[in-house]
């Protein structure tokens, strides 16, 4: 079981392509002063998984003295805009999930506000890679109602270390992707790239 950000999709690259995108909508260069919205809406968040883009986007309009929210919500929502998330995932990750698809049931276990995690996942075009009853979007993943949902025997590749942490802790077999550092866990499997993951099953150093 996967998460999706970081993990499967490139997060970065999806918001430098939303950016493109909501500049050319507020006719604007100003790069800058996107950016530092962002940054002020985030940083009203607890956590990451707090993101809801209709709160951004009204702080955007305000700060731009822009009238058509929905036209910018479009580029979070709409149809026209999906290549922001199919063309933002990782370049091997069509590839792995094609090794490991015929060997083992694949799912995806996502935290975030339901609606934009939904639409991000569907949106990547990769349901066939998938098996639809192990597809968990939670609006976290660190409580008991996460644990419960995880299949008995399933492992999850994660970019967030609390959260492998939080797994290992319940029994749950986790793989941290460290993509930041050249950190290794002593608690639990540790990679710095997904290409890693095959070998890893396949010795059954898992």
């Amino acid at each position: 079981m996967f998460d999706v950000d970081r993990t499967i999709l490139d997060t970065d690259k999806m918001s430098s392509l939303r950016n493109e995108a909501i500049l050319k909508i507020l006719n604007t260069t100003d790069f800058e002063k996107v950016k530092s919205t962002k940054d002020s809406y985030r940083s009203t968040l607890k956590n990451e998984r707090d993101y809801v883009p209709e709160d951004y986007i009204k702080l955007l309009c305000e700060n731009f003295n822009f009238k058509d929210s929905r036209l910018l919500l479009k580029t979070y929502y709409g149809e026209e805009f999906k290549y922001v998330y199919e063309d933002s995932i990782f370049p091997d990750v069509k590839d792995i999930f094609s090794q490991l698809k015929d060997k083992f049931r694949l799912g995806v276990f996502s935290e975030g506000t339901n609606k934009y995690q939904t639409h991000k996942f569907r949106s990547m075009n990769l349901n066939e890679y998938f098996d639809k009853d192990l597809i968990f979007i939670l609006d976290a993943k660190d409580n008991k109602e996460a644990v419960n949902k995880i299949p008995k025997g399933a492992i999850v590749v994660d970019d967030k270390e609390r959260i492998c942490e939080f797994l290992t802790e319940h029994r749950i077999k986790a793989i941290w992707l460290n993509k930041k550092d050249g950190r290794v866990s002593p608690n639990f499997q540790t990679i710095h790239n997904l290409v890693e993951l095959p070998d890893y099953l396949q010795d059954g150093t898992l």
